[in-house]
């Protein structure tokens, strides 16, 4: 790893692979339900290292350009499965939800550290824009959302901004359902994490 690439470039690269981990479950889903719609233009197969991806001379931008082409292409692939068949909107969440349960949890025996893990999954921008906040409230831990960095993705895709937050809900939940986490919230306001009660 290159001096210039640390630690939080890593985890940008990573929460972008994320999302097109998701992206390209969406784009199997459509060709197993023989659907069409030509997804292929959102997919990505491969991920070569970070430092073969990155503008070096200009780290931020070029993790910045990263960034905004996942999220077009997520919007953009929703928008290719939805807009004429919006009756599909079921099947694809639940997509997205088995996209989030194929994530192995790790070391998470509190609800901070199902904040600390889940923050480190999602794709909310730039650390910069400082999009999100993580609140600890004893029994549970709260990721609060400061700026809405999705809903205009959705929108320019001719989609509702909200259902951005329907599928982000789909794949937290998918994420922690085989968990003793348990997941609520106004997603577009805040994502709730607690310890399940026995």
């Amino acid at each position: 790893m290159s001096a210039f690439l640390g630690p939080i470039h890593s985890l940008m690269y990573s929460r972008i692979i994320t999302m097109q981990q998701v992206i390209n479950c969406l784009a199997d889903l459509a060709k197993a339900k023989g659907w069409e719609a030509d997804v292929s233009s959102f997919v990505i197969d491969e991920f070569p290292p970070i430092e073969e991806v990155i503008d070096l001379s200009n780290i931020h931008a070029s993790l910045f350009q990263m960034v905004e082409g996942a999220k077009r292409r997520f919007a953009g692939i929703v928008a290719a499965l939805l807009n004429e068949h919006p009756e599909r909107i079921e099947e694809v969440a639940a997509a997205v939800k088995a996209a989030g349960s194929s994530i192995k949890i790790e070391d998470v025996t509190t609800a901070e550290d199902a904040c600390a893990f889940l923050e480190e999954l999602l794709l909310d921008g730039m650390p910069c824009d400082r999009a999100t906040m993580v609140v600890g409230d004893g029994d549970s831990c709260r990721i609060v959302r400061n700026i809405d960095l999705h809903s205009s993705y959705f929108e320019a895709a001719g989609l509702a901004g909200d259902m951005y937050y329907q599928l982000l809900n789909a794949f937290v939940s998918g994420v922690f359902a085989d968990s003793a986490v348990e997941v609520s919230g106004d997603f577009r306001e805040q994502i709730v994490l607690s310890l399940k009660k026995n």
